[in-house]
């Protein structure tokens, strides 16, 4: 598996460089500095996993990994951060990134995901998660409309939403439209994912 390794922190990166050669399977093929030499490297490696911090000059993580992912479709993107943010978990879904870790968590953990991402899996560690769940949907929302984001949670189509709720089509699309706003959410899967998520946080 071709990785690389990108922090503005050299120690950061060379400790992580030794770590995961350790392991057979990681071949790191580049380490960067920041987003934009990121970008400059992928135009002329081939990569399989990227690992990215957040914070850094020039280009930081979250810009750097929309761009991966919207020219290099086939690269993985995984967030290893100290960032436990609800604003940055969130970005870092929209960005595109398959994996969300921090830098606190074990060494397993990293290990782990790495192995889970570059087979198509997302995965976002547990205390990042936690942190994205921190902003409570029934402090942003009404009732209505977290009534309208369970039965888009549950599969129903904005039709059956509307006659569930005895309201017309159109309204039922002005509530999407509100709740994705408030929520900073880019769709309707993406509320239902963050609705799952909550009742989660909540249990």
């Amino acid at each position: 598996m071709k990785i690389l390794l990108v922090d503005d922190d050299t120690l950061v990166l060379e400790s992580l460089s030794i770590i995961l050669k350790a392991h057979r399977a990681y071949d790191i093929v580049g380490l960067c500095k920041n987003g934009q030499e990121a970008l400059t490297f992928l135009a002329h490696h081939a990569v399989d996993v990227v690992l990215m911090d957040i914070e850094m000059p020039h280009m930081n993580g979250i810009e750097a990994c929309a761009q991966i992912t919207k020219h290099h479709k086939d690269i993985k993107v995984i967030m290893l951060t100290t960032f436990r943010d609800f604003k940055s978990v969130h970005q870092a879904l929209q960005a595109g990134a398959k994996g969300y870790l921090l830098k606190t968590d074990d060494l397993k953990l990293q290990l782990d995901t790495i192995e889970q991402v570059s087979r198509g899996q997302a995965v976002f560690s547990q205390a990042a998660l936690e942190a994205f769940t921190t902003q409570r949907r029934t402090a942003l929302l009404t009732p209505r409309e977290n009534e309208c984001m369970e039965l888009i949670a549950h599969g129903y189509a904005n039709k059956e939403i509307a006659t569930r709720m005895f309201v017309s089509e159109g309204t039922v699309r002005n509530m999407i439209s509100v709740m994705l706003d408030k929520l900073e959410c880019r769709d309707r899967t993406q509320l239902a994912i963050y609705y799952w998520q909550s009742l989660q946080s909540s249990s």
